[in-house]
């Protein structure tokens, strides 16, 4: 590789406007020949030259031949991008460390088959597609989290050879899209089961396990009452209910206060992570405490305090 070929690739890709939704013309596809093209065009070449000096007919044949399958390569591997449409697709966040999914979703909407190669700028493993004709599907490239915070989802490329391999038909798109890299949870078993208070739910004392019916979910009902067999078969959301009603439940205070000031940001923020992981494992009803933010225990209360701890920064 150029020593100049990687920052002048940056520099061109920042130019490069973010799209939720792109549709590859024209002006996004870049044409140039593979190593066997080179190759293949450099023989053509060496007849051409021989039919010059030697007269021989079957040798300019051969070589207008090679130079008009080169052009058709040409117009094939073009229309494998042409017209494709790219859309951006809701991902889930990952922690610190880990890589995460950016998922794409590709529209064939012509009658050709698309054999297609997608790479992210970072590098990493090429992910193929076959797209069929009038069809769609979801691909997924991989970007590694290294901070805590919000990402951008790296510049995608995607190109083709085919059918021939003689022509490598590429495009480049930035997605404008982001995904969020939650703190590294640190163990915290020092803070476990300390700090609660009483609030709505189940407790330990009036742990009844005696089934009495279904019924339709209601705001504060733990992880533990959903039904998710019923969920995953009729897609409904609904409780199970106890012959006992729980009266209540601990609810656990996750402060930002727990920690000494000596202990720095990121410390203080995965010990939170971890112990929010806890409580959503075990069921247990918790509250997020962070300086100018509260989580309260509603529905979705795991993402909502994940990405509080994701995008926390001390107030100035």
């Amino acid at each position: 590789m150029l020593p100049f070929r990687k920052p002048l690739r940056g520099w061109w890709l920042r130019r490069l406007p973010k799209e939720s939704v792109c549709r590859l013309g024209q002006r996004r596809i870049y044409l140039l020949p593979t190593r066997f093209g080179l190759l293949l065009l450099l023989v053509a070449a060496a007849v051409w030259v021989g039919a010059l000096n030697y007269a021989v007919s079957l040798a300019y044949v051969l070589a207008f031949w090679l130079l008009g399958l080169l052009l058709v390569a040409v117009l094939m591997a073009y229309r494998q991008l042409s017209g494709l449409q790219l859309q951006v697709q809701e991902s889930e966040g990952a922690f610190v460390g880990q890589f995460a999914d950016c998922r794409l979703r590709l529209l064939n909407t012509t009658a050709i088959t698309r054999q297609l190669l997608l790479q992210s700028e970072q590098g990493g493993e090429c992910v193929p597609c076959t797209l069929a004709a009038m069809a769609e599907q979801s691909v997924t490239v991989v970007q590694l989290l290294k901070r805590r915070g919000r990402h951008a989802y790296p510049a995608i490329q995607l190109w083709s050879t085919a059918p021939f391999g003689l022509i490598r038909a590429f495009s480049w798109w930035r997605p404008d899209a982001s995904l969020l890299a939650y703190p590294l949870p640190l163990p915290d078993r020092e803070h476990q089961d300390c700090h609660h208070e009483n609030g709505r739910g189940r407790n330990r004392g009036d742990d009844e396990e005696d089934f009495s019916h279904l019924g339709e979910y209601r705001q504060g009902d733990t992880p533990r009452q959903i039904a998710w067999s019923v969920l995953a078969r009729r897609d409904v959301l609904a409780s199970k209910r106890f012959a006992s009603q729980p009266r209540g439940q601990a609810l656990h205070q996750l402060a930002w206060q727990d920690y000494p000031a000596t202990l720095d940001v990121e410390s203080r923020l995965s010990r939170l992570c971890w112990r929010v992981l806890q409580c959503e494992k075990a069921g247990q009803h918790y509250r997020l405490h962070l300086p100018g933010c509260m989580v309260e225990p509603w529905p979705g209360q795991r993402e909502q305090a994940l990405a509080a701890l994701a995008e926390f920064r001390l107030p100035v």
